[in-house]
């Protein structure tokens, strides 16, 4: 009986340290999940991305001034990532067109890997109507300008233009508004060119996420 309860003994000693290892392993692994969970994945990896930015754009015809239309331009620019975006500058570009008539051409033979048919119109060159810029503190500190946009954020802009009644048929509106997740000077400037439409050129692109489209929208003012 005496060798017996040593036996006991030490296999109820071996079963708790078992059970104290397990108890161990249970709590580091609860450990690392929860820096996983609450760490990385909810601070760390979220400040890792890049900002997201979506642009809404609308145009609308207003009513008529002196053989003036008069239009309306809604912006508005959503932070839908994790991180802070800083602009370095935005500038908007209006464009008029007009619509002419053409010969319809037949389709090609094979098909293209980009492909657009306007079968009995043309549209002559985009002639800028309406320009507006300007380059934040990030691209120049001199400006003292601040366009920011933190998660979930959201920045409106409303403007009225005009343009000669009878002169165009076809607005067009271009966006170039580059921004960075980094709080940090990146030389940038406004190019304008010999028409009038303005860009903004920073003058390196290696931290910058590029939001150039055009067009965003459009609008038949006839």
């Amino acid at each position: 009986m005496l060798f017996g309860r040593r036996e006991d003994l030490h296999e109820k000693r071996g079963v708790a340290v078992v059970r104290d290892i397990v108890e161990i392993v249970a709590i580091v692994a609860a450990g690392i999940w929860a820096f996983y969970v609450f760490a990385y994945e909810n601070r760390i990896k979220p400040s890792l991305a890049d900002p997201d930015v979506n642009l809404i754009a609308s145009m609308q015809r207003l009513s008529t001034h002196n053989g003036f239309i008069g239009v309306s331009l809604h912006l508005q620019l959503r932070n839908v990532g994790t991180v802070k975006a800083h602009f370095l500058g935005l500038a908007v570009n209006v464009y008029g067109q007009r619509i002419v008539a053409a010969t319809p051409k037949p389709a090609p033979g094979r098909t293209p890997l980009k492909y657009e048919f306007r079968a009995f119109y043309r549209t002559e060159p985009a002639v800028p109507v309406y320009s507006w810029a300007y380059i934040t503190r990030i691209g120049d500190p001199s400006t003292g300008q601040e366009t920011t946009l933190d998660p979930g954020t959201v920045i409106e802009n409303e403007r009225t233009f005009y343009v000669p009644q009878g002169r165009f048929d076809l607005l067009l509106l271009g966006i170039d508004a580059p921004y960075t997740k980094f709080d940090e000077t990146i030389p940038t400037h406004l190019s304008v060119t010999r028409e009038g439409a303005v860009s903004v050129i920073p003058s390196s692109f290696s931290n910058v996420n590029q939001f150039n489209i055009k067009p965003v929208t459009s609008l038949d003012i006839r």
